[in-house]
């Protein structure tokens, strides 16, 4: 199996939205949402669009408070927090206008409902105008929505979606180092409810499969009945509704 970023359709969204924020007139809104379910490939497409854009990748925790999430973001701007957090705020505020650098923060679930930690990005979105892009788990959305000093803010908003067959298709194409046909990866995507992440597994399982029995192509036909896809731990208990489209 090959290592890279394949331009499925939810990474495509997702990489049009980024450059949308980042190109976006002054003045206008720079905060930008990235939610979905689980398996949907959104942690992925985020550490790789955070790497196109050199930005500040930071994950929120459960026990975060405005002084540790600061924290996070000053390591990874290699600037050292100052006493108050005020002046740290100053800090990264200064130096991400400076550099012009988006800033990211994952599990944003965990910041949303913390007015203190919402105010603290709203702080640092206004006064660097750099984008701020939230990415969170489905029904996200919906909470930030309840704010209307947070929602005005948001000029993207993308929900992964499950994906389609023809997603699936060109993973298979991309990854892949062994012919896979097209009704075997209907097959698997099918199975995998639409979780990229099922399929990606998926696919590793189809090319050892071929591997072991020394072919370069395989189909539905060559693929034994009954056999699990997802290296024992079968499809998802909870199917996402997948996409044939």
């Amino acid at each position: 199996m090959r290592t890279k970023i394949v331009p499925v359709s939810n990474v495509a969204r997702l990489a049009e939205a980024g450059e949308a924020l980042l190109t976006r007139s002054p003045g206008m809104p720079g905060m930008g949402l990235c939610f979905g379910e689980t398996g949907l490939g959104k942690s992925t497409a985020i550490a790789w669009l955070a790497t196109r854009q050199h930005g500040v990748y930071v994950r929120a925790m459960a026990t975060s408070t405005p002084t540790s999430l600061l924290d996070s973001i000053t390591r990874e701007l290699n600037i050292a927090p100052r006493a108050r957090v005020a002046q740290t705020v100053d800090a990264i505020v200064g130096k991400l206008a400076e550099t012009g650098r988006p800033l990211f923060v994952d599990e944003a679930d965990y910041v949303v409902g913390q007015s203190r930690l919402i105010d603290t990005l709203r702080d640092v979105h206004d006064l660097s105008s750099v984008p701020v892009i939230l990415i969170g788990m489905a029904g996200i959305d919906r909470r930030i929505s309840l704010s209307p000093q947070l929602s005005g803010r948001m000029a993207q908003w993308v929900q992964f979606q499950p994906s389609t067959v023809q997603d699936a298709k060109l993973l298979a194409k991309e990854l892949c180092e062994v012919d896979v046909a097209d009704d075997l990866v209907a097959e698997l995507h099918a199975r995998a409810g639409g979780s990229v992440r099922n399929i990606v597994v998926g696919l590793g399982k189809i090319e050892q499969h071929a591997r072991a029995r020394g072919t370069g192509k395989v189909a539905l036909a060559d693929w034994p009945r009954g056999a699990d896809f997802f290296l024992g731990a079968g499809a998802p208990r909870k199917r996402l509704q997948a996409v044939t489209a």
